[in-house]
């Protein structure tokens, strides 16, 4: 059985940590076989303020090169960036994740750089880029009413940890979201939230 912590904090929240509840779980036969980050991407401190929202408020051809396009990219600052994209799915209008200078992806650290002539301050994201998918034909499309310049870990809650649960037999109670929770309002005393539309 897998689940992210978010999730499961979303019907019950006890107060523990992330370590506290995998070692609850356990020690209630519950066993936690591994617990790992939802982004394989560092998220430090410095890392998750380089790695933001961004709008693409205006595109336009590359002068030098037919299958780049400059990007006019609103990130929360006083003024956009340019950033040069090869995505054939980039677009006015469209919501992004943006690696601002000095981010680390898994391909190495975002440096500000010239291509063909034109200066790029930055990176538009794919899911792949990010870690986050093997492989992407484009950008990943971020929700419209994402604000530009917000963290990209709070906005796709990727700070979040996934738990891999082994489960005997008996145990089909706990084969869903809601009976992980149950189970841990229990153990913990903690109330569980009643919610109108939920993921089962």
């Amino acid at each position: 059985m897998l689940f992210n912590e978010n999730w499961l904090r979303e019907w019950v929240d006890p107060r523990v940590g992330s370590d506290g509840l995998a070692e609850t779980l356990t020690l209630a036969g519950l066993e936690v076989e591994t617990m790992s980050p939802v982004s394989p991407l560092e998220l430090s401190r410095t890392n998750s303020k380089k790695l933001v929202v961004g709008r693409i408020s205006g595109i336009a051809m590359h002068p030098d090169a037919d299958r780049l396009r400059v990007c006019d990219v609103d990130v929360g600052r006083r003024r956009t960036l340019t950033i040069v994209c090869g995505a054939p799915n980039a677009a006015a209008g469209m919501t992004v994740p943006v690696a601002l200078v000095g981010a680390r992806l898994p391909g190495g650290e975002i440096r500000s750089s010239a291509i063909r002539g034109v200066a790029s301050e930055g990176m538009l994201c794919s899911a792949a880029e990010l870690g986050l998918a093997e492989q992407s034909s484009g950008l990943l499309a971020l929700d419209d009413d994402a604000d530009p310049g917000t963290l990209r870990a709070d906005h796709l809650s990727l700070d979040d940890q996934v738990f891999e649960l082994s489960l005997t037999p008996n145990r089909g109670d706990c084969l869903s979201i809601i009976g992980v929770a149950r189970e841990v309002a229990v153990l913990t005393g903690s109330p569980m939230r009643q919610r109108q539309s939920a993921r089962v």
